[in-house]
């Protein structure tokens, strides 16, 4: 069973750091623990969203925990900090990474540079309906390496004004 980043990166997905492989080389499932810094913007279209997303809530060193599972062609994420829970499924269509939150879908637009993992949001739909460009949040999110620890950092900006969501940053350790 080839994980699904690997299926997405190709032979790129070899030059992934290797903490960031190892969290990705997902057979069956993976649990990990950390520490998150969480940044909340206060605007009240950037409070909605984070609230339909259940995004976390500001914190300075926020106790992390994710939880990856496996499930035959998808993943199933888990990510609690601090006790707040939100969840997500990633799956390839048509060769591109998918994440789904609820009733909404992005696509993914997975590359490596500078020995980090990017995920930006190059598209969306609502159930079945394609969302236009000018209503897709920015994500600038990435994953890397660092003292040997796998080092995520996801900052994600509001469609049309550009204002603060929700950014976490922190890292993560295999669960023993």
């Amino acid at each position: 069973m080839t994980p699904l980043f690997a299926q997405v990166l190709g032979a790129s997905y070899v030059t992934l750091p290797q903490k960031v492989r190892e969290a990705h080389d997902l057979r069956e499932t993976h649990r990990f623990r950390g520490y998150a810094r969480i940044t909340r913007g206060t605007g009240l279209l950037s409070c909605l969203i984070a609230k339909v997303f259940r995004f976390p809530a500001a914190h300075e060193q926020a106790p992390v925990q994710v939880s990856m599972r496996r499930v035959g062609d998808v993943e199933q994420w888990q990510r609690v900090f601090d006790g707040a829970e939100f969840r997500s499924t990633l799956k390839i269509k048509d060769g591109v990474m998918t994440e789904r939150f609820g009733w909404i879908t992005f696509r993914l637009g997975l590359f490596i540079r500078k020995d980090a993992l990017h995920f930006p949001v190059t598209g969306a739909r609502m159930g079945w309906l394609p969302l236009p460009a000018a209503f897709l949040p920015r994500s600038i999110a990435l994953e890397t390496e660092r003292d040997g620890r796998f080092v995520f950092d996801v900052r994600i900006e509001a469609p049309v004004t550009g204002a603060l969501i929700v950014h976490y940053q922190g890292w993560l350790e295999p669960e023993i």
